[in-house]
Formats: structure tokens, sequence, C-alpha cells
């Protein structure tokens, strides 16, 4: 549920009647909020106190909200996870560095990509969804090729033809992008600031050691290969054994 979308009343209402509640969490809050964010988190605080359980999308969620939230004290990390028989890997590895993002936010820190595409000439790089949409001239860069946003079935056409992922989000809590470039068999190059490198694992390296990528490929790839922890069938199953430990005793 997004906390300030959801009506309050009714969860409550439900709440009462027994409905059990599991609050799964992917945000990170900062000091001093203004705005928008700031009422999206008030809001969140006050659900949470409707839920059994609380899910945290990676420890770094975890370790960003839980003081914030206080209760309830049941909380569970599960990491998201993506379905494998959409993302599976290619016969044969891809040419480009990948980037997928379908906002252009400032925590993108498509500045990073922006920089690292115009000072890496000979790497050839491959643009799918909105970056062009951001004051970044992707597109003036003779290695970038940008194929905009694409359908989401279509999506893993385009990660065949990646070798490995770029991808500098920061204070990401647990992003499906990178889940779904593992499956496929991509390598990640992350931002270590936020909840990617758990996802990542050793499948990748961090941005400080992005020009390191191209010599651990095979090895990097070949531990992507193993990641069945990241099939969703694996997330769905711990989110089952939640609502079976404690839903106990109800009717």
């Amino acid at each position: 549920m997004i906390a300030d979308k959801v009506n309050e009343k009714e969860l409550s209402r439900a709440k009462s009647n027994g409905c059990f509640v599991i609050h799964r969490l992917d945000e990170h809050v900062e000091e001093d909020e203004e705005g928008g964010r700031r009422i999206k988190h008030q809001a969140i605080r006050r659900i949470n106190q409707l839920a059994d359980v609380t899910v945290y999308q990676s420890d770094f969620v975890f370790q960003n909200m839980h003081p914030y939230l206080s209760f309830p004290q049941n909380y569970e990390i599960i990491l998201n996870g993506g379905d494998q028989t959409k993302f599976f890997p290619a016969a044969e590895v891809g040419s480009y560095v990948g980037h997928v993002s379908w906002s252009v936010g400032g925590k993108k820190r498509l500045d990073l990509l922006y920089a690292f595409a115009k000072d890496n000439a000979a790497q050839k790089f491959l643009l799918v969804g909105n970056q062009e949409r951001s004051k970044y001239q992707f597109g003036m860069l003779p290695n970038v090729r940008c194929v905009g946003p694409v359908r989401r079935r279509d999506l893993l056409k385009w990660l065949h033809k990646m070798k490995w992922i770029y991808f500098p989000s920061e204070n990401d809590p647990c992003p499906n992008t990178v889940v779904e470039g593992i499956l496929a068999g991509l390598p990640v190059c992350f931002n270590k600031d936020g909840g990617t490198r758990e996802l990542v694992q050793g499948c990748g390296l961090p941005l400080e050691r992005a020009s390191e990528m191209d010599n651990g490929l095979e090895e990097m790839r070949s531990l992507a290969l193993e990641r069945t922890d990241l099939f969703f069938e694996r997330a769905a199953e711990k989110y089952l054994n939640l609502y079976r430990q404690y839903s106990r005793g109800r009717s």
C-alpha cells in the first residue's frame, strides 16, 4: 500500500475486524524533511501503528526507518524478488554497458552516469527509460544509444544487449531494476549508499571500481546465474511464513 493514498479509517476498521496487516516499506527518511516527503512519512508512521508486522525491503531501510517508526516490534527484512520466467540470462553476453531508469530525480544520480559515459568513449552505452528527459544531453554523446521507455514485456530484449549495468542511484532501498538485471545474468556497478549492495553481493562492484568491471565480468556473471535467492517465489514464501508466524490464534 502507498502510505499517502491509504484510507486510514478503512484500514483501522479492517484491523478491528481481524484483518492481518503487513506493512511493506521501501522508504528512507531524512532529517529536516519538508513538503510531500514529510507528509508521506508522517502517514507511514501512523499506518505502521496498525501493522501486525513491518517488512523492510533491505537492511538499509530497516536501519533508517525502524527507529523512526518505533513500533510494531514485529518486523522482517525481505529483499525484493523477480519473476525468473520473464527475466533470465541471454545465450550470449551483450556488448553494452546498460542503464535502466523510469524517473530522472536527483537521487538517480544521472550526473554520474553522464560523466562516466563521457569519460569512457571506448565503451558503448545503452540507456533504457527516460534519461533524455533529464537536463543531461545523453543523445549527444556518440557512444550512447537511447531507446527511451519500453513496455515491460520488451525490457528483457534490451537487457540481453547489455554486458553489465551501471547503477548510480543513491539511497535506493531495494531497486527492482537491479533484481531483474541480476536474474538476466548482468553484473551491476552500484552506488554503495542505499540497499543496492545487499542485492548485488558478489555480482558486481561499487562505482569507485567501475574500471574493473570488464575484467571481472565472467566471474561476476557466473555468480549472478546462481542467484535463486532473488526468485519471486522465494520472497513470496517468506511473506507466507510471516503470516503463519504472527497470525496464530486468529479466527
